[in-house]
């Protein structure tokens, strides 16, 4: 017997072990649990409204549909396409947002140099504006661009036939679109251009609460634009499909699904009612989702999607192999945090994960400073190299759906899928996604969802490391900041001002698109593009969604601490008495401290007491005016109540808690006490209110 076989055949004796039934499994689990059932212990609702359960196995998968479905086979659980070369599974994206054009290209190319694929431009938010850009009102991130100059020196010495572009247009494609469309015919790359020049006029809707000019005229310009691209065989997407803004101001994966679909669908009834067929529709569509923290619902997401969006093409009769699905992820927004920065890095490792394991084809990993300051060179490149890593050195894209198979991840696509669905159709009996945007019906869902989130992130339930749990009081700032572009801005705007053309009507309403780019031609500004489109302020208001990035509620007590330290000279502070030898304290004494740290409270520890005297003595005498008790329910039955009239008595104004749950708070509170700290307390509520205590909030 050789080598390999003598190993072959030990290994197979170690793994021949009988696999026990569910119901062998149930027993043996039911006994552990003490008298709990395992439906009350191990199972677990998601806010996407689906139970998990602690173990899935083989038959659990086998009962779905679709399981058999190869890679590019309907319904596309496991990928639109049959293969894909393994030297790019997916496209390495990355966003510019330097505001001055020419320092942007600088980014551009650098990025380009060192392994990304595809650029996505940023725009400042004064570009929203209905009004000329000025220094007054552009903010500290984003690309400024008020003519085709500014895009022309944007894109100067970039291969546009090897690198696709990828750029938002707002609700009304036919500013940007020209602009973008005039920029290409300067340089001769109409033809070849890749990417997308895609409008969303319910994403800009949602977001802003209110649009430019009226909804059916952005529904107006976005089929003149696919009409003009069929008519100059232009391949880029034009219409863009996002469910950012839902999953920023709350949403589960189910309402982005489902809203991501409900959008879909309005836009191509919208533009079947002006002549552009379904099939022509879904060809220029671009999808973008963001990709949020809880790792398999994630993979489950986008697999679900390419379900949904499969049996919407059915639906329309396009034929299987003309179905068609382009979608670009990016890593959230909503789950960055200011403090304890580079744990961001991790974050957006495990969504790029996610996002690649979910086979979207294009990817992009946010720098993860981006949340309070415009992005350094450093930021770009950990994220950049988070994906080539993933590619390059993890060889993720060399599998086809990675998760394909597993129990797990299978049943939760299906759930999640069948669960998206059937809210999708709910608002589409209930007359549409614009009527329910219109009556506030998202809006509320959303508004439902985001107080259950605030509250799991106010319970420590939902986790951001260094921020609700585990803060570093003592960080450091972040060592590589930004350098200034405020000389680069000055001379933008002197070169900008210096000559303007304008142009403020249209002479052809038929061809609109075509009468734009030629405008723009002319270096015309943006402004007068939209003017010329008609774009006025503040039409058809809704109610806007906010962005919740959940970490805010603990910054904001962290901010107030550090205002109160520079404001008084002196931190936030708390004294931790302890109760008996250290291993009789220790345990409650350390929960306390990551407790009151998260706001901001440095911490000052006693050594244990064995005596009420000494304890109320040391409290008494201490600087700190919060005081919190920490030790064994039995010392607190022993000597507790003691310490805590002891104190109040000799110092009124300090404020006494205990670290754990009491079963007779009544009484304690009736001897003094003034709240207790334990793993089920709303840590932000406490704390907002020991602030206010301490004189950080105002009354």
């Amino acid at each position: 017997m050789s080598h390999e076989e003598g190993i072959r055949q030990v290994l197979e004796e170690i793994c021949d072990f009988p696999v026990p039934t569910q119901e062998e499994w149930e027993k043996v689990t039911e006994k552990s649990l003490k008298g709990r059932s395992i439906e009350e212990a191990l199972f677990t609702k998601t806010l996407e409204g689906i139970t998990l359960k602690p173990l899935y196995r083989e038959e659990d998968r086998d009962k779905l549909p679709y399981q058999h479905t190869m890679p590019g086979q309907s319904p596309y659980v496991r990928g639109t396409e049959a293969g894909k070369l393994p030297s790019r599974p997916w496209e390495i994206s990355q966003s510019v947002s330097e505001r001055v054009p020419a320092l942007a290209n600088q980014v551009i190319k650098e990025g380009l140099e060192r392994g990304q694929h595809a650029v996505k431009i940023e725009w400042n938010e004064a570009l929203w504006e209905h009004r000329e850009i000025s220094r007054d009102n552009i903010k500290d991130q984003g690309v400024l661009v008020t003519s085709v100059d500014d895009l022309l020196t944007l894109l100067d010495g970039i291969d546009l036939d090897a690198h696709p572009f990828h750029v938002e247009t707002g609700p009304d494609p036919l500013p940007l679109f020209s602009m973008w469309m005039a920029a290409m015919k300067k340089k001769g790359a109409t033809k070849f251009i890749k990417g997308s020049v895609a409008a969303d006029p319910f994403g800009y809707w949602v977001k802003y609460g209110t649009l430019p000019l009226p909804l059916s005229t952005c529904f107006d310009h976005v089929a003149d634009v696919i009409r003009w691209c069929d008519e100059e065989k232009v391949d880029v997407k034009t219409i863009l499909v996002s469910s950012e803004p839902y999953h920023l101001a709350g949403a589960s994966a189910t309402e982005e699904l489902a809203y991501i679909i409900a959008t879909a669908v309005t836009y191509i009834k919208e533009l079947a009612e002006r002549g552009i067929e379904p099939e022509k529709t879904i060809s220029h569509m671009q999808f973008h989702l963001p990709a949020g923290a809880n790792f398999f619902m994630e993979i489950a997401k986008f697999r679900a999607l390419r379900v949904l969006w499969s049996h919407v093409q059915t639906a329309y009769d396009i034929n299987e192999e003309q179905r068609t699905m382009t979608v670009y992820g990016v890593t959230s927004k909503k789950t960055k945090a200011k403090y304890d920065p580079y744990v961001n890095m991790l974050r957006a490792t495990t969504e790029a994960f996610s996002l690649a394991a979910g086979g979207v084809d294009s990817v992009e990993v946010t720098p993860f400073d981006e949340v309070f300051q415009r992005p350094t060179s450093f930021s770009r490149r950990i994220a950049r190299n988070t994906q080539i890593i993933l590619q390059e050195e993890s060889h993720l894209g060399r599998t086809i759906d990675p998760a394909g198979g597993s129990y797990y991840v299978e049943n939760i696509t299906h759930e999640l899928g069948e669960k998206a669905w059937r809210l999708f159709q709910d608002i589409e009996a209930d007359g549409g996604f614009e009527k329910a945007l219109r009556e506030g019906r998202i809006q509320t869902q959303l508004e439902t969802l985001r107080k259950q989130r605030k509250e799991q992130v106010e319970h420590q339930e939902r986790v951001y490391v260094g921020v609700n749990k585990y803060a570093d009081i003592y960080e450091k700032p972040v060592s590589v900041t930004p350098e200034s572009d405020e000389k680069e801005i000055v001379r933008y705007f002197e070169a900008n001002n210096a000559s303007r053309i304008v142009h403020n009507e249209l002479q052809d309403n038929e061809n609109k698109t075509a009468q734009l780019i030629e405008f723009a031609s002319e270096n015309t500004t943006l402004f007068s593009q939209r003017v010329a489109c008609s774009w006025k302020e503040e039409q058809e208001p809704i109610t806007s969604l906010p962005v919740f990035r959940e970490a805010e509620l603990f910054e904001s007590l962290r901010e107030r601490a550090e205002q109160f330290k520079q404001t008084k000279n002196e931190p936030l502070s708390a004294l931790l008495v302890g109760l008996g030898p250290l291993a009789h304290h220790k345990a409650r004494a350390d929960f306390a401290a990551g407790f009151l740290q998260t706001g901001g409270f440095e911490i000052e520890k006693t050594d244990g007491f064995d005596d009420a005297e000494t304890a109320i003595a040391q409290a008494v005498k201490s600087k700190e005016t919060i005081i919190v008790l920490c030790g064994r329910d039995e010392a607190y039955e022993t000597y507790g109540l003691s310490i805590v009239e002891g104190i109040k008595k000799q110092a009124p104004d300090k404020t006494v808690l205990l670290a754990g749950q009491l079963f007779d708070e009544a009484l304690w509170k009736e001897k003094g006490l003034d709240g207790t700290i334990h793993r089920h307390s709303n840590v932000y509520e406490t704390l907002h209110w020991l602030q206010r205590v301490k004189g950080a909030v105002e009354q």
